[in-house]
């Protein structure tokens, strides 16, 4: 699984989702020795922000050229695609749940990739008092909040359970 984060207006994911995309078809991190695959050399894979190119390494290449002979043999590759869900109105709360919920996934990690020392401040599994729409970045390994991000669109929220209530680009609004 991928996660990168776009705001829908400023293009802001699209290096991420671009590296996303790398890393699920093979391609490694450029952090090696060899000449050209250095994270200096600053390819697409080689950094976890936006000041990379657009191209992927040699090195990366190679990787992704590797992962598909290595499993050419699927037949995902040589099918005719097929949406897997139909009328598929789902809000992401509900495909990125049990990974939050079992720790895979760290909200403020995956929306500040640029930053790989922030995390959430407290478990996501441990829910909040008030259950808010915006989940508190820390440091990692202390308890100093410095940012927050929104949780996905279409958890719920509010203070009180018997009204239904999500959360919608950070905001809890009713639901009617």
């Amino acid at each position: 699984m991928g996660v990168f984060y776009d705001d829908g207006v400023s293009f802001l994911g699209v290096h991420a989702l671009s590296r996303e995309l790398a890393f699920l078809i093979g391609a490694k991190r450029d952090n090696r020795k060899i000449r050209g695959c250095e994270a200096k050399d600053r390819y697409l894979t080689a950094t976890l922000d936006d000041s990379s190119r657009f191209y992927l390494s040699q090195c990366a290449e190679d990787d992704v050229r590797e992962f598909f002979l290595n499993n050419s043999w699927h037949n995902c590759w040589n099918d005719t695609p097929t949406p897997v869900i139909k009328n598929n109105w789902a809000l992401p709360s509900k495909y990125l749940e049990d990974s939050l919920n079992k720790g895979q996934v760290d909200l403020c990690t995956a929306h500040r990739f640029y930053f790989p020392f922030i995390v959430s401040c407290r478990n996501y599994s441990s829910r909040r008092k008030f259950r808010s729409c915006r989940v508190s970045c820390c440091e990692e390994d202390t308890n100093d909040v410095i940012d927050y991000v929104m949780e996905p669109d279409g958890t719920a929220c509010g203070y009180f359970s018997f009204k239904k209530k999500m959360c919608i680009h950070g905001q809890c609004v009713e639901v009617s």
